[in-house]
Formats: C-alpha cells, sequence, structure tokens
C-alpha cells in the first residue's frame, strides 16, 4: 500500500536545471587514462545529481527549478539496483519537509491513502528541488576552486569540513 502512496513513476526522469545540466551532467572527464580522470569524484550524471541533493538537504533549502533541461539525463531506472539510495532520498527528503510539523507527514500520508492519491510527486519534486539548491553550490565551488567537481581531494575536504555551507 505504501508504494502506491510514495510512488515516484518508474519511466520519470529527475529535472535539472538547464545550467546546471550543461555544466555539471554529461560530462566525459571518466574517459581516458589521465590523472584527473582518475581522481575524478563523480562519474556518473546520478552521482553528481545526488551529491547535490545531499548539499541540499544539508543547507535545508529547496531552490525551484526555472528553466528545466529538455533531456534529463536519467529517471528512476538508475535505482532499480539502488534502492536503498532512492529509500534514503525519499526519507531525508519527508524529514526535511516535515521537520516543523511531523504530525502534518502522518496527516498527508493517511488523506493520501484514504483518496488512493500519490505523495511521489510532490517527493520528487522536493527532490529536484534540493538537488537544484545542491547544483548552485557546486557552481560557486566550482568558481572558487576550478576543477572542483572533478578533484576529489577538494570534494573530501569540504566533506570532512566544519565548513557551513550555504547557497
Amino acid at each position: 500500500m505504501m508504494k502506491d502512496v510514495i510512488d515516484l513513476g518508474e519511466s520519470t526522469k529527475f529535472d535539472i536545471e538547464d545550467e546546471y545540466y550543461k555544466k555539471f551532467c554529461n560530462q566525459l572527464e571518466n574517459e581516458g587514462t589521465d590523472a584527473r580522470s582518475r581522481r575524478t569524484v563523480f562519474k556518473t550524471d546520478w552521482q553528481r545529481f545526488l551529491w547535490a541533493f545531499i548539499l541540499g538537504i544539508y543547507v535545508g533549502d529547496k531552490t525551484p527549478l526555472q528553466d528545466k533541461t529538455k533531456n534529463p539525463p536519467f529517471g528512476m531506472e538508475i535505482f532499480k539496483n539502488r534502492s536503498k539510495i532512492l529509500k534514503t532520498m525519499i526519507a531525508l527528503t519527508l524529514q526535511e519537509l516535515y521537520k516543523d510539523n511531523p504530525d502534518e507527514l502522518k496527516k498527508d500520508f493517511e488523506t493520501a491513502t484514504e483518496n488512493g492519491e500519490n505523495l511521489g510527486r510532490k517527493i520528487k519534486v522536493a527532490i529536484e528541488e534540493y538537488a537544484n539548491t545542491g547544483f548552485s553550490i557546486l557552481d560557486r565551488r566550482g568558481r572558487e576552486r576550478p576543477g572542483y567537481i572533478e578533484n576529489i581531494e577538494y570534494v573530501v575536504e569540504d566533506i570532512l569540513s566544519d565548513k557551513t555551507w550555504s547557497c
């Protein structure tokens, strides 16, 4: 029954702001044998999206997409064998959406169940908006430190620091 209430749709593609799609997705840095490609942090678009989502959740800020890319690079199919990652994304999204009023989640879930509705659309949009915030952080960090997204040392340094992230 929960699957019916929270269903993101198997053929659903995750929307990404076109500016960030062009900067961060469909990159080829994992090809080749140079030192840069061996140090690459994120070899796939979904990994970049996941990192951006985590940053957005961490700062607790959603940024609506203004100009979605016409050809989103991946969708639910990427999580077919990674269901724990998707479930974690959904759980983090729900936790953040309802952090100020957890009783509202129960109410929304019960209402959706009774009405045969799907909360998946709301959750999917929130995931995209948290990722959009994260992409803006990645964009800023990339301007501050050229090569940031491709350099594992920079990313790990940020992960381990007490840095206060912001948009």
